[in-house]
């Protein structure tokens, strides 16, 4: 991690095929998805193929982003991310996490 490093936080819905190349309690295979990827990443501005890349590598296909943001300190304890921590940590160790939703 730089000093030039930021977690930014992806929104996007996506149908799940199974064909993730890490292993996570994945969703309900087949279905949409609502989820938000946290990518641990150089500079502040959106790098949307990366998160689209990296959305496939959890196994999401026709992935329609929807929104970027950068996460901030003061943000850590307001919801939802005060129960992201675990992710938030994941991230920042790993690379990236998913947090995924059954779409309405």
């Amino acid at each position: 991690m730089s000093d030039n490093s930021v977690l930014g936080i992806y929104t996007f819905e996506g149908i799940f095929e199974g064909k993730a190349v890490y292993e996570y309690a994945h969703p309900q295979e087949h279905a949409l998805h609502k989820c938000m990827l946290f990518l641990l990443q150089e500079g502040a501005d959106a790098l949307w193929d990366s998160a689209i890349i990296e959305a496939s590598k959890f196994g999401f296909e026709e992935v329609a982003m929807d929104a970027f943001s950068i996460l901030q300190t003061e943000m850590l304890e307001q919801k939802p991310f005060v129960d992201l921590h675990p992710h938030i940590e994941e991230s920042l160790t790993l690379g990236s996490s998913l947090v995924f939703y059954e779409k309405p």
